[in-house]
């Protein structure tokens, strides 16, 4: 952020509360690259937590666990499924309005002009808006 003073050009995609995280190359950027993002990124790591979630609630019914591994079991499925409905929602409010609008950047406009068109996809950097340099 120093470096670019807060015009980055590895852009952030990022949940809400932060449970999904990703890079985005500025100098890269395909009109696709939302797409490519929800379908081979996002998808993909909520289908992991899902099948964590299934391992977890298994665990905690398993009476070969002990109590404390049950609890803790029923204890993080319980924060996996806060974190998939983040995320659910996250893609259908915004991922996927993005993905579908296949968006375009000008690289001749700067980070100022670009970075917006992302909205709330986007980790949001203090002081872009801000500043008039």
């Amino acid at each position: 952020m120093k470096r670019y003073k807060k015009r980055p050009i590895y852009w952030m995609f990022s949940s809400p509360k932060g449970t999904f995280n990703a890079l985005i190359y500025m100098h890269r950027y395909r009109g696709d690259t939302v797409s490519v993002l929800l379908n081979e990124y996002l998808r993909e790591f909520v289908t992991k937590l899902e099948g964590e979630q299934v391992r977890l609630n298994k665990l905690s019914d398993d009476p070969t666990a002990t109590q404390g591994q049950r609890t803790k079991a029923l204890k993080d499925a319980g924060i996996i499924a806060k974190q998939l409905d983040e995320l659910n929602e996250w893609e259908r409010e915004v991922i996927f309005p993005l993905a579908q609008a296949k968006i375009d950047i000008d690289l001749d406009d700067g980070v100022k002009a670009n970075y917006p068109k992302f909205g709330t996809a986007l980790k949001k950097i203090v002081g872009l808006e801000a500043s008039d340099e």
